[in-house]
């Protein structure tokens, strides 16, 4: 994604962000969208600082683009998705056993739930890169 269209959706997220923090202190809603509302600002703005460093720094701007074309980063990243699926997957199945241990069946459908739906996620995209590779 170029810089420009970055920069616009930074803008973009603050002003969403500043839509939500009126919307509860005018609606009275829940503290969860003021939350949201805050954490939108916070990343807005920290693209948008970003970006505008990105621009005028060129120093930043050469270890971004190397950072983004090298083949370890790549490699080092690919691996971080494959250790996080993982954990999330372990963690979720041990979560959804001992929910149904203490009895708690309810609480055990979320993670067996997420679980499954990210296995199936990984088999759909497994054949799908296996007929493309």
């Amino acid at each position: 994604m170029n810089n420009n269209r970055r920069m616009i959706l930074s803008v973009l997220e603050i002003a969403v962000g500043a839509a939500l923090l009126v919307c509860v202190k005018l609606a009275g809603g829940d503290s969860v969208w003021l939350g949201m509302g805050g954490a939108l600002i916070a990343v807005g703005l920290m693209h948008l600082i970003l970006g505008l460093r990105y621009k005028t720094d060129e120093s930043y701007r050469e270890k971004v683009e190397v950072e983004a074309a090298d083949e370890r980063n790549a490699f080092i990243r690919s691996q971080a998705w494959v250790w996080a699926g993982t954990g999330f997957v372990i963690a979720g199945g041990v979560l959804t056993v001992v929910f149904l241990l203490l009895g708690k069946q309810e609480l055990s459908t979320f993670p067996g739930f997420a679980v499954s739906m990210l296995v199936l996620l990984y088999w759909l995209s497994y054949l799908y890169l296996k007929k493309k590779y």
